[in-house]
C-alpha cells in the first residue's frame, strides 16, 4: 500500500512534522488567549458594576434635595373656576383664590362688506400684458361702434369706447383699465383660473343687479352674457373685492403695512395678514353675519396673546377704503390682564395681575389655570406615596448593585462556582463605603437638635446579608411625627445651624463638606470684625476665613468653601476687643452623601472604577502585544521549518541525481569488462 508523502525523495510527511512542531510551539499562545479571556471577563464584570453604580448615582441625584422630595396633591373646590396642579417642591396648605377677571386677547371686527354680483369671461390668456383680443378677433363693427356696453340691474350703463384699439387689438390689462375708467369704480379685474387670467366685471353695489350686455354695440367675445359666467352671486364673502390701498395695524409694538391691489378681495386681505412673515401675532379670519344688505362679511382680527400689553391698533395711515379706524371697526373684546387675589391679598381695591390665565409664579410649585370669575378653595395635601416610591426604587437599585458585586467577587458554594472577580477585596471595600452612607450617622445632624440622625430612624435598614429594605411602620411614624425632618434626613443640602446666636449660619452649597466646624471671630473694641478662623471639628489647625463686614465665608478649596455665616456683636462686650467662638453645622442627607461617594468612585480620571478598568485594559493590551509577537514568531518558525525540509528534499534530489550517474557509469564499465 503506497502512502502519499509530501517528501518525494525523503519519503517523510513534512506537513505532519511541521504541524506537530507548530502545535507544541503554539501552547504559550493558547495560555495567553486564556489569560486574555479571563481579563476580559473581569473587565466586563467591572463595567456591569459601574453601570449599576451609575444607575444608583442618577437615582440619588434626584433625592439629594428636599425640594425634590416634597410632593402634594392639589384639589380645587370648583374646577369650573380654577384648575390647579402642583409640581415637586410645593408646600401643603389651603388657599382661597378669588378671580375677578380673566386675561383676554383683543378682537377687532370690521363693519363688514357684501359681495356684489360678478361675471367672468370665458376667454383666458396666459399674459395680461401681451394678449387678450387681437385685431383679427375684431368684428365688423369698427370705429365708433367698437364698444363694450354693459349694465348691472338699475345701475348706470357702462359704455367702454375701444375704437383706438381696433387695428391692433387690446390686452387684458388695457381692457381692465378702460372699463374701470368708463365705469368710475373698480368694475373690472383679472382673476386667475387654472394657470390663465380672465376678465371679471362686477356691479358697484349689492342688490338685484342682473347683468345685461348691449349686443349691437359690442365686439366679439364680449357681445353677450353667453360669453360670461356668473362667478359671484352674494354667497361667498372671501371673493368680495375690496380694491387697492394700504391696511396698517400695530400689535405688541410692531406696525405692519399690508398692501392690496385693485383686484384684491376680502379673503386675499385675510391671507396677506396671516401669511405675513413679520406678523407680530395677529390672526385674521372672516365672520359671516348680515347686519344689513351692505355688511354681511366681516374681517376679524384676533390677538394671539392675552394681556393688556397686546392691544390691536388700526392706524390712521390706513388708506384701504372702508377699513380706516373709527366707525369701521368694533372692539368686541379688549386685551386685558387676569385679576385675582390669593388668601385675601392684596387688599381691596388692588389685584394680582397677570397677562396669562396660566399662573405659576404666585404660589410656589403650584400652577393655577383661571377659567372663570369666582371664588375657590385650593387644597394642597401632603402626598408621601411618591417619596415611598422613590425609596423603593433606591432599595431595588442598591440591592441589584450589592448582588452584582457579591456574585462577581464571591464564591457560590451551591454551584461550586467562583466569581470572575474573586479575591478583589477592593470591591468589598467599595460596597462597604456605599453601605455606610445608608447606615452611618447623618453628617451635620445632632441629637437633641435634629429629630433623626440615622437613616434607620426613618425606616432604612440593611440586614446581615447586605440587603436593603424599608420598615414602613417606622417610616410612617417618622413621617407623621416630623415630615420635614424625614425629608432633611434624606435630602438636606445647604442647610445647617449654629450653637450660638452670635455666629449665625446663613447658607452652604452642595460643594461644602457636611459636618461640624469650629469658628472663631475676632472683634475690635468698636465691634468690627477684624479676623475669623475655621476648622473642621477634631482638627488642630485653623484656616483663615474671608471677612466682608460681618459676613464670614469659608475659603475656596477648603472643606468649608461656600459656607457663609454672619457674626453678631455682643453688646455686653462693649468697649473691649474679644473673640467669639461657636460651632456651626452643615447638614447633608444620606442621599447627598451617597451621591458624593459614587461621584468620586466613578470619576473618569481617578475614580476607583476608572482605575480598575485601566488596570484590566492595560493587562489586555499587554497580552495583545504578547499574542501578536508570539504569532510573528510562530509564522517565522513555520517558515524556517518549511525552508529546512525544502533544503533536505533538494539535497536528496541532488544525491539521487548523482546515484543515477554512478549507476550508468557502473553499467558501462561492466559492459566494457564483459566485452
Amino acid at each position: 500500500m503506497s502512502l502519499a508523502l509530501s517528501g518525494i525523495f525523503s519519503g517523510i510527511d513534512t506537513d505532519v512534522l511541521i504541524s506537530a512542531s507548530m502545535a507544541a510551539a503554539r501552547r504559550p499562545l493558547g495560555r495567553y488567549a486564556t489569560r486574555k479571556n479571563s481579563w476580559q471577563s473581569k473587565l466586563s464584570a467591572v463595567e456591569e458594576i459601574e453601570r449599576r453604580m451609575d444607575q444608583l448615582k442618577a437615582l440619588v441625584d434626584d433625592l439629594r434635595d428636599t425640594d425634590n422630595l416634597r410632593h402634594v396633591s392639589a384639589v380645587s373646590s370648583n374646577t369650573d373656576v380654577v384648575l390647579i396642579s402642583a409640581s415637586t417642591g410645593a408646600t401643603e396648605g389651603v388657599h382661597d383664590v378669588i378671580v375677578d377677571s380673566l386675561a383676554l386677547s383683543e378682537k377687532e371686527i370690521h363693519v363688514g362688506v357684501t359681495p356684489t354680483e360678478a361675471w367672468t369671461n370665458s376667454l383666458g390668456v396666459t399674459d395680461g400684458d401681451t394678449e387678450y383680443i387681437s385685431a383679427a378677433d375684431i368684428s365688423d363693427a369698427t370705429g365708433t361702434d367698437y364698444k363694450f356696453v354693459f349694465q348691472f340691474g338699475s345701475e348706470s350703463q357702462v359704455v367702454v369706447d375701444l375704437s383706438s384699439y381696433d387695428a391692433t387689438g387690446i390686452t387684458l390689462n388695457q381692457l381692465i383699465s378702460e372699463i374701470n375708467t368708463a365705469a368710475g369704480y373698480t368694475a373690472a379685474s383679472a382673476v386667475s383660473s387654472s394657470g390663465s387670467y380672465k376678465l371679471r366685471i362686477q356691479a358697484s353695489s349689492v342688490g338685484d343687479n342682473a347683468l345685461t350686455i348691449t349686443e349691437d354695440d359690442s365686439i366679439s367675445v364680449l357681445d353677450s352674457t353667453d360669453d360670461f359666467t356668473q362667478s359671484v352671486d352674494g354667497a361667498t364673502g372671501a371673493d368680495t373685492l375690496i380694491g387697492a390701498g394700504q391696511f396698517v395695524y400695530t400689535y405688541n409694538g410692531v406696525s405692519r403695512t399690508i398692501t392690496t391691489t385693485a383686484s384684491s378681495n376680502l379673503g386675499g386681505l385675510r391671507d396677506l395678514i396671516n401669511n405675513d412673515a413679520s406678523n407680530p401675532g395677529v390672526t385674521a379670519s372672516i365672520l359671516e353675519y348680515e347686519a344689513d344688505a351692505s355688511h354681511k362679511y366681516h374681517l376679524v382680527l384676533s390677538g394671539n396673546d392675552s394681556g393688556s400689553d397686546y392691544a390691536i391698533t388700526i392706524e390712521a395711515s390706513t388708506t384701504l377704503s372702508g377699513f380706516t379706524p373709527g366707525a369701521n371697526w368694533t372692539q368686541t373684546q379688549a386685551a386685558q390682564d387676569a385679576r385675582f387675589r390669593v388668601d385675601g391679598y392684596p387688599a381691596d381695591p388692588n389685584w394680582i395681575e397677570r397677562s396669562s390665565n396660566s399662573v405659576s409664579d404666585v404660589i410656589d410649585g403650584v400652577t393655577l389655570t383661571l377659567l372663570d370669575a369666582g371664588t375657590v378653595t385650593v387644597n394642597l395635601n401632603r402626598d408621601t406615596s411618591r417619596l415611598k416610591s422613590d425609596l423603593e426604587n433606591l432599595v431595588g437599585v442598591y440591592n441589584g448593585l450589592a448582588d452584582t458585586i457579591d456574585s462577581s467577587s464571591g464564591y457560590d458554594s451551591a454551584t461550586d462556582t467562583a466569581g470572575v472577580l474573586i479575591g478583589d477585596s477592593g470591591l468589598k471595600t467599595l460596597l462597604y463605603s456605599i453601605r455606610s452612607s445608608l447606615t452611618g450617622s447623618l453628617s451635620g445632624f445632632e441629637n437633641g437638635l435634629d429629630s433623626y440622625t440615622l437613616p434607620s430612624q426613618i425606616g432604612i435598614e440593611i440586614d446581615r446579608d447586605g440587603q436593603m429594605s424599608i420598615d414602613y411602620t417606622v417610616l410612617d411614624e417618622a413621617l407623621s411625627d416630623d415630615y420635614a425632618a424625614v425629608l432633611a434626613a434624606i435630602g438636606a443640602v445647604g442647610t445647617g445651624g449654629s450653637d450660638t446666636s452670635y455666629i449665625q449660619f446663613n447658607s452652604a452649597e452642595s460643594g461644602t463638606t457636611a459636618g461640624t466646624y469650629d469658628v472663631e471671630v475676632d472683634f475690635d473694641a468698636a465691634g468690627t470684625v477684624i479676623a475669623a478662623r475655621i476648622r473642621s471639628e477634631g482638627e488642630s489647625t485653623w484656616r483663615d476665613a474671608t471677612v466682608d463686614g460681618n459676613v464670614i465665608t469659608g475659603g475656596s478649596g477648603n472643606p468649608e468653601q461656600y459656607l457663609e455665616m454672619t457674626a453678631i456683636w455682643d453688646n455686653s462686650q462693649s468697649g473691649t476687643p474679644y473673640t467669639q467662638s461657636g460651632q456651626v453645622r452643615v447638614r447633608q442627607g444620606f442621599a447627598g452623601k451617597l451621591y458624593d461617594k459614587l461621584d468620586a468612585m466613578l470619576d473618569v480620571t481617578d475614580g476607583t472604577m476608572t482605575i480598575k478598568k485601566d488596570r484590566y485594559n492595560d493587562a489586555i493590551d499587554q497580552l495583545d502585544k504578547r499574542i501578536e509577537a508570539q504569532q510573528s514568531r510562530l509564522e517565522a518558525k513555520e517558515k524556517r521549518l518549511r525552508a529546512k525540509y525544502a533544503r533536505l528534499e533538494a539535497a536528496l534530489a541532488r544525491l539521487d541525481s548523482l546515484r543515477g550517474s554512478f549507476d550508468a557509469l557502473l553499467t558501462q564499465l561492466n559492459a566494457t569488462n564483459n566485452g
